[in-house]
């Protein structure tokens, strides 16, 4: 950062910026980035697009510089920008128009740390509107209100979303079809 900030030929917003991203920037980074990627993986099923998702929600946060009211403010911030990054990925003509590699011929790339559970393979084949809920309620700890907040949604189609998340689940691990 130092390096940076010593270099006179960057734009004076850009020294300021790079001075700014320090200690409690990062402290932000290490704390939501895990959270972060991992609804992305959930919504995208893509490492790549995870990573990318995650570029762009810190991105966002770093140009924008919200101030929020709580910690559980600045969660649900979080959240709610990656969400909406994921769906913009997912309409982008870059995604509808590439196709996926397969990993069978090529194997799986080195950096996979999650692990591949029965559970986790079935939840990440359930449709969005079931796999975003069930991630946020199970994985992420929030209420049926507080994912009704972050999703936009209400909590009766929240409630509705996860008991018809669960069946799904329920029916693909039995060995049905979902």
């Amino acid at each position: 950062m130092m390096i940076l900030a010593q270099n006179m030929s960057q734009p004076e917003e850009l020294q300021q910026n790079a001075i700014q991203m320090t200690g409690v920037s990062f402290a932000v980074v290490d704390q939501y980035q895990d959270m972060i990627y991992r609804t992305a993986l959930t919504m995208t099923r893509n490492h790549a697009d995870a990573e990318d998702v995650l570029q762009e929600v810190f991105f966002k946060y770093f140009r924008l510089k919200p101030a929020f009211e709580s910690e559980s403010h600045q969660k649900a911030w979080f959240l709610r920008v990656t969400i909406n990054e994921c769906k913009n990925l997912m309409r982008s003509v870059w995604k509808r128009c590439r196709s996926e590699l397969n990993f069978e011929l090529y194997g799986k790339p080195e950096n996979e740390t999650q692990e591949d559970t029965p559970v986790l393979r079935a939840v990440m084949k359930l449709p969005e509107k079931y796999r975003i809920v069930i991630y946020l309620y199970y994985y992420e700890e929030y209420s049926v209100r507080e994912i009704s907040g972050i999703t936009g949604q209400s909590e009766a189609a929240v409630s509705q979303q996860l008991v018809r998340g669960r069946k799904k689940l329920r029916k693909s691990l039995e060995g049905g079809e979902s």
